[in-house]
Order: C-alpha cells, then sequence, then structure tokens
C-alpha cells in the first residue's frame, strides 16, 4: 500500500474558546473519494477548509500529497485544486 493522498495527524482547531474540531486523524488513498456527513455545525466545511487551507488549524499535522500544511507552504494552489467539495442542500 502506498502513502495515503491526504493524512490527518490529532489535528485540533478552535474558534476563540469552542473547539471545533478534536483530535481529528484521517487518511486517504490516492484516487479515493470519502463523504463527510454530520449535523450542521458539527466542522464538516470547516475540515475541509483545513485540509484546503482556507482555515488555519492550531495543532496536528496535516499532509496532502506528500506537504505538510503549514504557514510556510508552497504551491498551496496546487493543492487546493486536488482536494474539492460538494455542498449538499437535503
Amino acid at each position: 500500500m502506498s502513502d495515503p493522498i491526504i493524512k490527518i495527524q490529532n489535528m485540533n482547531k478552535w474558534f476563540g474558546d469552542f473547539q471545533v474540531l478534536k483530535n481529528i486523524n484521517l487518511e486517504v488513498e490516492a484516487n479515493k473519494k470519502i463523504v463527510v456527513c454530520g449535523p450542521s455545525g458539527s466542522g464538516k466545511s470547516t475540515l475541509i477548509r483545513c485540509i484546503n487551507r482556507l482555515e488555519e488549524h492550531q495543532e496536528g499535522d496535516i499532509i496532502v500529497d506528500g506537504n505538510e500544511l503549514s504557514e510556510k507552504t508552497k504551491d498551496i494552489e496546487k493543492i487546493r485544486a486536488e482536494v474539492g467539495m460538494v455542498f449538499s442542500t437535503i
């Protein structure tokens, strides 16, 4: 098995004092699609926004295609082109 295209380890995200994402661990293999579902306000969009680096996470690691996401990430537009989301209206 090859390295995952997306790997998240112990990722945490807060908005002020409110912890939105707690100890998230996720691995997605290349050429796989996943579904993130849950109730409104559960952090689904925030998770994807962190993977796209549209939101900054405070703790843990996010690695996309071998690139660790941080404030020093180069070629973020390439990473954003690889990770997308589709909103449901149901």
